[in-house]
């Protein structure tokens, strides 16, 4: 029994589903040192383990680390792309082409209406449906760039176009003929009566003035899923400050109730994030297309999109798969050997009369600037500072999800043998010991190479196979920790009172088992990454045009391209370095023995 006065914890059983408390009973003073805020303040198991934590630099070193690699990765889109944030301009060609097609949507429709004609059984509304989308599509691009002065010549080809097509959905061949061709004397009016005004014409040159469209490429390229990410890794980030606010002024201070607001806050985060994807759906819908390439930095380059003030580009101007060929294998334009005549020779190299000038698009740096390919350039000529910022998407979301399902499965399977022992717990353990006999890594190569990655994407693929091959230790931790604790007082009063083994299980003797659980998951997210690295860089994981820093590596094995070798390596070095430093952070703090 703790005296009075003494400052030595005093740790009270708060009940089979609690972690103990710990209270002091000292001097304010002393209370305030600890961090407990005052006389008689109760600290539970959790409020020690984030004090220890937090007084551990390599623990904090790490994590600020993890935070900045994550958010490169959850950012690459904005951090990373050919594509401007903004853009005023107009799009000459996509006008001019717009232009063209009117005609030839109204010649289609005759054509259909004399081949329904003759084939009876010719399915003429879904040609129909086709023709009057792609019509409206066009359209709706030239009166974006008129005035609506101008938008009287489309007025007169949209209605003889609508009347051509509702004929010959009622079947009126011939009207539909007619109409067709009348609209298609309308479409040829219209490339003479619109045909735009250079921005250099002469006073008095015909054509009309368009008007500059305001678009937003680069957010409209953003899909539903990266937006919730990007608004979890932005709460996550900010965590110390708002979770401060919420803690002074929604909970006035009251430890208690700050305590009983943990939950709530994680879902407030997990419901933001959700709402946020919601969002996005709703009213952007963005869709990248797979390694689709802007058009946006070669026409601002041609000229063919006349820009109205300076679009904004993101500060890596290049696509995740834009290439410039010229510059195949360049060093890092810092680098004293990386300079370049404007065909992309270096100095000891010999002159090649077929060489091809080195296109420098806009919002690209000079050819010989040091900022234009600041980590070099691989084997397509494709910028690999690009390559390594969307790379680590792949590699750190097999390292987390990996952890996660194997996780998942680890406790869920050790649970059931821990609890129930005899014949299911002998059976569990037989199966998890000829897993264990088997190389891992080697088990996991296997698997790989008899995965089509057409059916199967291989970043999940290795997710999967990693999870299913790698549960076995987790599994094992939380047997232990059951056999331990299934015999404990509120165990049985638990079974006495009539709770389901499932309840029993994962509500009662789950939560207090989970402390090697959360050690065991930060170390296997650095296996996973390292698994992942493994894989691809033997060629059984992800393939180009998709990128992972495992298949970076193997771009190139030529020790003069170092740059291909360096940087990816040294990523995955620090990544897997810094989870195992919060993995000792979490095991020591965790550690029942440790000191307050």
């Amino acid at each position: 029994m703790t005296e009075p006065n003494s400052t030595e914890p005093a740790v009270l059983e708060t009940g089979p589903d609690s972690a103990p408390e710990v209270t002091y009973s000292g001097d304010e003073s002393t209370a305030s040192i600890l961090g407990t805020g005052g006389h008689g303040y109760s600290q539970d198991y959790w409020d020690i383990v984030f004090e220890q934590l937090a007084q551990r630099t390599l623990f904090k070193v790490g994590i600020a680390i993890l935070a900045v690699l994550y958010s490169v990765a959850v950012f690459a889109p904005l951090i990373a792309n050919d594509r401007p944030f903004s853009l005023e301009a107009i799009d000459t060609r996509d006008y001019n082409e717009s232009l063209r097609r009117p005609r030839l949507a109204a010649r289609s429709v005759a054509e259909l209406a004399t081949r329904a004609e003759a084939e009876p059984e010719f399915d003429l509304a879904t040609s129909l449906d086709a023709e009057v989308e792609g019509k409206l599509e066009r359209l709706a691009i030239l009166r974006s760039y008129l005035a609506e002065a101008d938008e009287v010549p489309l007025n007169a080809f949209e209605k003889n176009f609508d009347a051509a097509v509702a004929a010959a959905r009622a079947g009126d061949f011939d009207a539909a003929r007619l109409a067709a061709e009348t609209a298609q004397d309308d479409a040829r009016f219209l490339r003479s009566e619109l045909k735009p005004l250079a921005p250099d014409a002469e006073e008095g040159s015909e054509g009309v003035v368009l008007q500059p469209v305001r678009s937003h490429p680069l957010w409209e390229s953003i899909e539903w899923w990266e937006v919730g990410l990007m608004a979890l890794n932005i709460l996550l980030l900010f965590w110390p400050i708002w979770n401060l606010i919420v803690n002074r002024v929604l909970l006035g201070g009251d430890r208690e109730r700050i305590r009983h607001a943990r939950q709530p806050k994680i879902f407030v985060v997990l419901g933001l994030t959700a709402a946020a994807a919601v969002l996005w759906t709703m009213t952007v819908n963005g869709d990248r297309g797979e390694f689709a390439a802007g058009p946006y930095k070669k026409g601002l380059t041609s000229g063919q999109i006349v820009a109205v003030g300076e679009p904004n580009l993101p500060f890596l101007p290049y696509g995740y798969a834009e290439t410039h060929a010229e510059e195949n294998f360049r060093p890092p334009t810092w680098a004293a050997n990386a300079e370049v005549d404007e065909f992309g020779r270096r100095a000891n190299q010999s002159a090649d009369a077929a060489a091809v000038p080195v296109e420098v698009l806009y919002g690209e740096p000079a050819i010989n600037d040091w900022d234009r390919h600041i980590a070099g350039v691989d084997e397509l000529g494709r910028d690999f500072l690009v390559r390594i910022v969307w790379g680590a998407r792949v590699s750190l979301a097999v390292g987390i999800l990996s952890a996660f399902l194997l996780t998942v499965i680890g406790v869920t399977i050790g649970s059931i043998a821990g609890y129930f022992g005899g014949r299911i717990d002998v059976a569990i353990m037989r199966v998890i010991e000829i897993l264990q006999s088997i190389p891992a890594f080697f088990l996991i190569l296997a698997t790989m190479s008899f995965t089509d990655p057409e059916t199967v994407p291989p970043m999940f693929a290795i997710i999967v196979v990693i999870a299913l091959i790698r549960w076995t230790g987790v599994a094992r931790l939380v047997r232990g920790e059951f056999l331990k604790l299934r015999e404990q007082e509120f165990v049985v009063a638990a079974e006495s009172l009539g709770f389901s083994s499932r309840r029993t299980m994962f509500k009662h003797i789950l939560p207090n088992a989970m402390s090697p659980v959360l050690v065991s998951a930060a170390f296997a997210v650095a296996s996973g990454i390292l698994t992942e690295s493994a894989v691809s860089f033997l060629g059984f994981g992800v393939q180009a045009p998709n990128a992972s820093w495992g298949s970076l590596i193997n771009e190139s094995r030529d020790p003069t391209h170092w740059w291909v070798q360096l940087f990816p390596g040294v990523l995955i070095f620090l990544t897997v370095t810094c989870y195992n430093l919060v993995g000792d952070a979490v095991r020591d703090a965790l550690d029942p023995k440790m000191k307050v």
